[in-house]
């Protein structure tokens, strides 16, 4: 009995810490958007483990630890194209509108390269800005007369020239 019980109470620990653990991402991909989006969207980590099945048609990200700030994401499924693209340095081929929520803020990141780690000497470094959403379209010459600077008080264009171009729009005023 007792060869029994101590690998129980083993098991059952390390499944109360897997729990707790996957309770935080999924509270912290659910503040990306507002509830009436998070509380019914499907929950992933960022190694595209699903957390939390969903019935939405959203997916929900949690902060990413390796990152600097508070960034977690909720997207809709242009989005999920865009962001497989991105990391994985391809085109996306999404061919609907996408919508992105960032309700925390982003972690600072280059307005004109998507794949820089630091500023360069005059780039557009983004940094400090708070909620926010990002939209894609899948013409981008729909975005021609948006701004380009994300310092212009409203939204603008990031990635311009890039497969990954998207509009970005604060929802708060930008710069502070």
């Amino acid at each position: 009995m007792r060869g029994i019980i101590l690998p129980v109470l083993i098991l059952g620990l390390v499944l109360a810490c897997t729990a707790t653990a996957n309770d935080e991402l999924i509270k912290s991909a659910q503040s990306a958007a507002p509830p009436s989006i998070s509380d019914k969207a499907t929950i992933m980590d960022w190694d595209n483990n699903v957390l939390r099945e969903g019935a939405n048609g959203w997916t929900c990200l949690p902060d990413r630890k390796d990152t600097p700030g508070n960034d977690p994401w909720c997207v809709n499924k242009p989005w999920l194209n865009f962001l497989d693209a991105l990391m994985n340095k391809k085109n996306p081929t999404y061919s609907q509108v996408g919508i992105a929520y960032m309700l925390m803020g982003d972690t600072p990141v280059s307005n004109s390269d998507p794949y820089a780690s630091e500023p360069k000497p005059g780039d557009d470094w983004v940094e400090g800005l708070g909620p926010h959403l990002m939209i894609l379209v899948p013409d981008p010459k729909m975005l021609e007369n948006v701004p380009t600077h994300s310092k212009n008080g409203g939204p603008w264009i990031m990635w311009r020239d890039t497969p990954y171009a998207h509009l970005m729009v604060p929802l708060e005023n930008y710069p502070n």
